[in-house]
């Protein structure tokens, strides 16, 4: 023991180690929060539409704290404005992130993608992304009854601060600081489209809720992270000497198909990928009549399965010349099962998901929260072991028995990476 401790070759545990502080780092100067308007004042369904907001920093910018916050505003004098969720994702179509010029991340159909992750996590934790936002008025583990808290109707007009950071985007989620020197000096943009007017707040006549709302005041909260002038040095002579910056994340991206109302459907996919990690598709009904509309019926809100089909339900997927998994899974029990392995919670002791069994297809009703999951990864939970969809390769999933739905979302979890080079930036799928 004495010679491999002289050796150099171990060191003491932290626990018994005499010294304090050993791994400082110094190399860090400060961190500023800062906060990017958005020139256009007023978002809204009937106006200007799309938000543009840009951030130009000469740091790092630290993008796990990256935030919205915005005014939502009720234009109806007596009515009240019910949000489909009282996260307030459902305001928004559509979301691009570039970083200077080369698209990162463009996610269709996001309060929609947004609302289905959501319920990946535990009751509390969605109820706190919620409190954030519009508020609750209803939500219990059962799930199918969340409610968000309304804007009422008044003259003066009333409007309700909230904040949302989304779980969508991968790039957002990156580990790794953004350098915006040198090769990103075009800055961080997204541009945000809001939805229609009806698509984001509940609209039954029975209850008379309005349908007229607008967005104000949008501003993007990051943190910028300033290093030592050795430490940015570094990474700008990179560039200079004609070298790149690489940065993995993993991407999001949502299709929508249109359905011809049959029980038995095959979806196919045109898409390249160098690491395609998950697949997730969830099926959509047209909307019920007005007088008879619920929240929870919403297009934004329902993933739908027939109340006959809890344990006849079957599906697979096809990527390239293999299938996933080798047999049909089959049965609401036996996809839920897979859903919680793709998204590593099913053996964990403290994670879960905000989805109930009623929810999820138990029979006892239409089910408003099914998910099929295929998990494409060759190193479950691992980065970069994801099945390769190049030139010539084919994604088709088959799902049997889910009843007539008239819309299927399938949403696609990949590897990509971007490269920033002194005369620009290439993301990479």
């Amino acid at each position: 023991m004495e010679s491999i401790i002289s050796s150099g070759n171990d060191a003491p545990i932290p626990e018994l180690d005499p010294q304090v502080y050993q791994n400082q780092a110094s190399y860090v100067v400060r961190r500023d929060q800062t906060t990017t308007t958005c020139a256009t004042p007023v978002i809204s369904p009937t106006g200007v539409r799309t938000a543009k907001l840009t951030v130009v920093d000469g740091n790092f910018l630290d993008l796990s704290t990256l935030t919205f916050s915005f005014l939502v505003r009720n234009n109806h004098d007596t009515h009240v404005l019910r949000p489909l969720s009282a996260i307030p994702h459902h305001w928004w179509r559509r979301m691009v992130i570039k970083c200077n010029g080369a698209t990162v991340e463009d996610i269709q159909q996001t309060g929609r993608t947004e609302e289905m992750i959501s319920r990946y996590v535990s009751t509390n934790k969605r109820r706190n992304w919620g409190d954030i936002g519009h508020g609750w008025q209803t939500l219990t583990d059962d799930s199918t009854d969340a409610l968000a808290k309304t804007i009422a109707g008044a003259n003066p007009r009333v409007a309700k601060k909230v904040t949302w950071r989304p779980l969508s985007s991968g790039f957002l989620q990156m580990r790794k600081y953004l350098p915006m020197m040198g090769g990103a000096s075009g800055g961080l943009s997204i541009e945000l489209e809001c939805s229609d007017a009806t698509d984001a707040c509940f609209d039954g006549t029975a209850t008379n809720h309005s349908t007229d709302w607008q967005l104000e005041n949008i501003q993007l909260h990051v943190d910028s992270v300033q290093l030592t002038s050795e430490m940015t040095q570094n990474f700008a002579d990179m560039l200079i000497r004609g070298e790149s910056i690489l940065l993995p994340y993993q991407a999001n991206a949502c299709d929508v198909m249109y359905l011809n109302g049959g029980s038995n459907q095959v979806l196919s996919l045109a898409k390249q990928y160098s690491r395609l990690a998950t697949i997730i598709v969830s099926l959509g009904i047209t909307e019920a009549d007005a007088a008879t509309r619920t929240v929870q019926g919403k297009a934004g809100n329902n993933a739908y399965l027939a109340q006959a089909s809890s344990e006849t339900v079957s599906s697979f997927c096809q990527v390239n010349n293999q299938r996933w998994p080798q047999f049909d899974t089959v049965g609401t029990k036996q996809h839920f099962m897979r859903l919680l392995q793709g998204l590593g919670v099913l053996n964990s002791a403290s994670h879960s998901v905000c989805i109930s069994a009623a929810g999820y297809g138990d029979g006892s009703a239409v089910a408003s929260q099914w998910v099929a999951l295929f998990d494409l990864e060759s190193v479950p939970h691992a980065e970069g072991t994801g099945t390769p969809v190049q030139g010539g390769g084919t994604v088709q999933i088959t799902l049997k028995e889910v009843g007539a739905p008239t819309r299927a979302y399938v949403t696609t979890h990949y590897d990509a990476v971007l490269e920033i080079r002194s005369q620009g930036a290439i993301a990479y799928s």
